[in-house]
């Protein structure tokens, strides 16, 4: 080491340091489509779960995608990410807006919504409950993903 000066070593130093920085950055096209994709998935449960209230009989698909719905709603601030707003992507395309980190205990508050609703959907399905789980599917679309939408996502092109 007596050889390296002392700019060589603060070079070879700080070049260590922005290599292991860029390995820490989170690749933000990957979580925006990995959270679309997630957001599609509860549509398609959506429509599972409302045949199951309008007469089909598939209760035990119905109640796995109430349970997946549930999950997802528990998890769903970690799908968003500081650094991953339509603000700070706009090479990618995403509707998050700024307004999920600004207003952050209010985005909770309101994924906290919808994993309590989501509860009672389950329970409903549960329970071979067509009325019940079509009113709670309905309140899950109100209380918990519109309001989510309303607030923190950018209109759809």
């Amino acid at each position: 080491m007596q050889g390296l000066s002392m700019r060589a070593l603060l070079g070879l130093t700080v070049a260590g340091l922005l290599i292991g920085a860029a390995a820490d950055v989170p690749d933000a096209a990957k979580i925006v489509a990995d959270r679309q994709a997630t957001m599609q998935g509860f549509a398609k449960k959506v429509r599972l779960i409302k045949s199951f209230a309008d007469g089909e009989d598939n209760a035990p698909a119905a109640l796995e995608a109430a349970q997946a719905i549930l999950e997802t709603a528990q998890r769903l601030p970690a799908l968003f990410p500081a650094g991953t707003s339509l603000a700070d992507l706009p090479d990618i395309k995403t509707h998050a807006k700024p307004e999920i980190w600004t207003e952050n205990e209010r985005f909770r508050a309101t994924a906290a919504r919808l994993a309590g609703q989501s509860e009672a959907l389950v329970a409903a399905i549960g329970r071979g409950d067509r009325s019940g789980t079509a009113t709670e599917l309905g309140a899950v679309g109100r209380v918990g993903c519109g309001a989510c939408h309303e607030a923190f996502r950018a209109p759809l092109d």
